[in-house]
């Protein structure tokens, strides 16, 4: 089999089917109905519940011919959701529909969307409700919204796959050429990267959810990059550095003289995402007026700025992310629980790096040779026990102190060889990635973290060097270190600060005080 085979066959009916039943539970959330169902279609004209929820279990599999049924055949020519008024019509359902407990219910209240992939028809929508107004409260545009998704999960089924492209760091899919991928080759990148296939091409809202530094920005990237707006502006919001007073300005623009310090008007970053898509990081910070403010933007498509009577239109696709619960935040009201099922249509969880270790060397060579660039190195390559040290590695602060950590390695091994990298190769050996390694030398079969309460020295006998002061041991350090950056930079004091990690003046000063640099001429 081969890598493209091994991908096709993950975007087969189980993943495809997990999809629509996570579309239709955040449906049932937002509507009366009692039952939901996803019909696709076949190639012999004949559609099939691929999933459902309030249906009898043996109704799962089973297929109509739309001409044998005259709500099926009227859904499958509409252009868009249609609504069935006449409980005198038979419906494909009766006698399908279950009750609480376990009884059959009528059905007198019934809705469909057409489902359509590049022109074809992919299948239907379907919402069944006893209560015969049990439909009123859900809108036809929320009605496409959620069709929208079971048309993406779809399109991931047979003969409707989007275009699969490999990179060396990871995979992917349905995006157009040059498109950014994920790096990771884990089952869970490989989930994100079909998610991201599928909710791409769609205008609806997403909720990217995670631990601090998984990569969330990232995937927020791709969404923008692989979907119809990728010409157009990716507009990227902090909303936590954004001080609370100032939140509905920044967002949605004020007019002259709207509050103190507004000296002429301003338009906020929403017209500025116009056409395009809006990237709302750590949206669980937003205060509650700018929430309401931000559900009607998504609802209506309309902003208000500060100070102004009219709202204006904007066109903006929405995508947030949260490290946060937001369902604890709406328990204890300080989220809206109308904006959060709003957002949380089909969330895109990011796990942390500890669940997929498999994917640290690809992210290590891409970060790695992200440095050679920085550096004007050659390329930047692990020893085998430095990869194994990353690969085993604590990242609490994940794929961001994955990189640091790289970034680090590369600069410590610079210093240790006390030349530029400039046009050469540099290997980071396991000292230079490992915290808990130091500055102890790569040995084979050297264990890579030392058992509590081992000796500190492993060699064949104990150091004879007497014991030197501790301020004294550091200052010593301390010079061999400037001396290193110094030499490897050149002299620069700029470039050897950055090595060091250190400000410029800071690391000037600091040399200067050691003896490394002569000291500025008074005038």
């Amino acid at each position: 089999m081969t890598l493209l085979d091994a991908v096709l066959s993950l975007s087969e009916a189980p993943v495809r089917d997990e999809a629509l039943q996570r579309i239709l539970r955040a449906l049932a959330q937002v509507t009366a109905a009692d039952a939901l169902s996803v019909l696709a279609a076949s190639e012999d004209g004949s559609v099939g519940v691929a999933a459902q929820i309030g249906l009898s279990p043996a109704a799962l599999g089973i297929s109509f011919r739309p001409a044998e049924h005259p709500r099926l055949r009227r859904a499958t020519l509409a252009a868009g959701p249609i609504r069935f008024l006449d409980p005198s019509e038979p419906d494909p359902y009766s006698g399908w529909l279950l009750g609480s407990a376990g009884e059959i219910n009528p059905i007198h209240a019934c809705m469909a969307v057409p489902l359509r992939v590049q022109g074809r028809l992919a299948g239907l929508l379907t919402l069944d409700a006893c209560d015969p107004h049990g439909l009123r409260g859900l809108r036809d545009e929320d009605a496409r919204v959620f069709a929208g998704l079971c048309a993406g999960a779809l399109r991931l089924d047979a003969g409707l796959a989007p275009a699969l492209a490999t990179t060396e760091a990871g995979l992917a899919l349905g995006g157009a050429p040059g498109s950014p991928a994920l790096p990771g080759r884990s089952a869970a990148m490989q989930r994100i990267e079909r998610e991201i296939a599928m909710l791409a091409p769609l205008p609806v809202p997403v909720l990217i959810t995670g631990e601090t530094g998984v990569g969330k920005e990232l995937v927020a990237r791709a969404l923008h990059e692989r979907s119809p707006r990728a010409g157009r502006a990716l507009v990227i919001v902090n909303c936590a550095a954004i001080p609370a007073q100032l939140v509905e300005s920044e967002l949605f623009g004020h007019r002259k003289g709207a509050f103190t310090g507004a000296t002429a008007a301003r338009a906020g970053r929403f017209e500025a995402a116009h056409g395009g898509t809006i990237f709302l990081d750590e949206i669980g910070e937003l205060p509650l007026p700018a929430q309401a403010q931000l559900l009607r933007a998504l609802q209506e498509g309309e902003i208000q700025p500060v100070g102004e009577d009219r709202a204006r239109r904007v066109e903006v696709r929405v995508v947030a992310a949260t490290n946060r619960d937001l369902r604890r935040e709406v328990a204890e009201g300080r989220f809206r629980a109308d904006l959060f099922h709003r957002l949380w249509v089909y969330p895109i969880c990011v796990p942390p790096l500890r669940e997929r270790r498999e994917d640290i060397p690809a992210l290590s060579e891409r970060f790695a040779a992200e440095v050679a660039a920085e550096l004007g190195a050659e390329r930047v390559d692990f020893t085998a026990p430095a990869l194994l040290a990353l690969t085993q590695g604590a990242f609490p602060g994940n794929v961001r102190e994955l990189k640091n950590t790289v970034q680090r390695a590369a600069l410590r091994r610079t210093i240790a060889e006390g030349k530029s990298a400039a046009g050469r190769q540099l290997v980071l050996r396991r000292e230079d990635v490992d915290p808990v390694a130091g500055d102890a030398p790569e040995r084979p079969g050297a264990l890579l973290v030392e058992p509590a309460g081992a000796p500190l020295w492993l060699g064949d006998a104990p150091p004879e060097e007497p014991v030197v002061p501790l301020v004294e041991t550091l200052e010593r350090a301390r010079r061999e270190a400037f001396a290193r950056a110094f030499r490897a930079a050149g002299g620069n004091a700029a470039t050897a600060g950055r090595l060091l990690g250190l400000s410029r003046s800071f690391a000037y000063k600091e040399a200067v005080r050691l003896g490394l640099v002569p000291a500025p001429r008074k005038r």
